[in-house]
């Protein structure tokens, strides 16, 4: 489990640094945030796309082999990225970028869920990995930005990482798939959606995508609010989010056993309440220090969705790794909604109704999940 470890630290690196440099790309490229918010959808539209294939894909050669090729091009990818001077060439590079990290995700979630399946409290935990990560990529970023050196350091750093841990899981990679054997037989070929229906994760599916709808606009529009409309220094905004993935890494990692008993339904009730206040916080305050806590609230609400939701997965789906993409592609799709969205309201009606919306999701995914019903567990019939 080592390279799987790894690699969940290492994108957390890259989307911690990227909450806070997010700000600095805003103005190097000189987008408004309707625009970021396009460029944002049409980036992780494409890899929600590709993690839907690429879970068939880690079905026939195996998670792990997805994870070093994903990761050994994702390495080469972010160098391009951080060097890249035109708006258009960044879009570009920007998607391919979101392709080979969607993959990662797909890859590392489907090999995680696969080895932790019955385990739903070490699953739990084992998403802790992803906050640490965060941590130290939005510290570094914030120590690198306020020390003046630019930006574009920062993903060479995270791609030398990417680089050796990609060699790492080749070196550890069997050649065998871990995909599910399918319970109806090579004859009668299911399409995923259809078997999580079947599976009875259709609502959990909509309500995970409505989730992630705040989940990836904290790691967005959270800072960017505090950084360009309270005017708070990168070490304010660095800190704030850096709070709110130690809130994140606590909840998931010390309180592993606990949350992982939980069930979905009252997990995303719970953090939907904690992410939607906390943002709410921060729209309302005109306080930097208030609205800096009300960002480590939601950060650290938002925390508990995808742990729960997957851990929930790996127990009722018929196939795991095939339901694991899927639910990856659903959270990408919810990010494709939000970044939109969240970015038409802001540039439109002002960033506090943008925070706002983000604050309506998390309160939507509270309500649905408390008027849902529970799914028991499915009879075991795959390995």
């Amino acid at each position: 489990m080592g390279p799987v470890v790894a690699t969940f630290v290492t994108f957390g690196l890259f989307w911690g640094s990227w909450a806070v440099m997010i700000f600095n790309i805003q103005h190097t490229f000189a987008l408004s945030d309707s625009e970021l918010g396009v460029v944002l959808a049409l980036a992780i539209a494409v890899a929600g796309a590709s993690s839907a294939v690429m879970a068939h894909l880690a079905n026939r050669v195996g998670a792990r082999r997805l994870m070093w090729v994903a990761l050994l091009a994702w390495s080469v990818l972010l160098v391009i990225l951080s060097a890249v001077h035109q708006r258009w060439a960044f879009v570009v590079a920007l998607v391919a970028v979101e392709i080979a990290g969607g993959s990662i995700d797909t890859a590392m979630n489907a090999e995680a869920s696969h080895r932790l399946m019955g385990n739903p409290a070490g699953l739990v935990r084992f998403h802790a990995l992803f906050n640490i990560g965060a941590i130290m990529g939005a510290a570094g970023a914030g120590i690198v930005l306020h020390a003046g050196i630019s930006w574009r350091w920062i993903w060479p750093a995270v791609a030398v990482v990417a680089l050796v841990v990609g060699g790492w899981t080749f070196t550890t990679d069997s050649g065998q798939a871990i995909g599910d054997p399918d319970p109806v037989g090579h004859a009668e070929r299911v399409h995923p959606v259809q078997r999580i229906r079947r599976d009875g994760l259709l609502i959990l599916l909509v309500v995970f995508a409505l989730a992630e709808v705040t989940e990836g606009g904290v790691d967005t529009w959270g800072v960017l609010y505090l950084r360009n409309h309270l005017a708070t220094g990168v070490l304010l905004g660095a800190g704030a989010y850096v709070v709110g993935q130690v809130v994140a890494a606590t909840t998931r990692g010390a309180g592993g056993g606990l949350v992982g008993r939980l069930s979905a339904r009252r997990g995303l009730v719970v953090g939907g309440c904690v992410a939607g206040g906390g943002i709410l916080l921060e729209s309302l305050s005109p306080l930097s220090g208030l609205a800096a806590l009300g960002l480590a609230l939601g950060a650290g609400g938002a925390s508990l969705f995808w742990p729960l939701v997957m851990s929930n997965v790996s127990r009722l789906a018929s196939q795991v790794v095939s339901a694991v993409g899927t639910f990856t592609a659903a959270g990408y799709i919810g990010w494709v909604a939000g970044a939109p969205l969240v970015g038409w309201v802001s540039q439109a009606y002002g960033p506090q109704r943008g925070l706002q919306v983000l604050a309506l999701a998390a309160f939507a995914v509270a309500i649905v999940s408390a008027l849902s019903s529970e799914r028991s567990r499915r009879p075991a019939q795959s390995g």
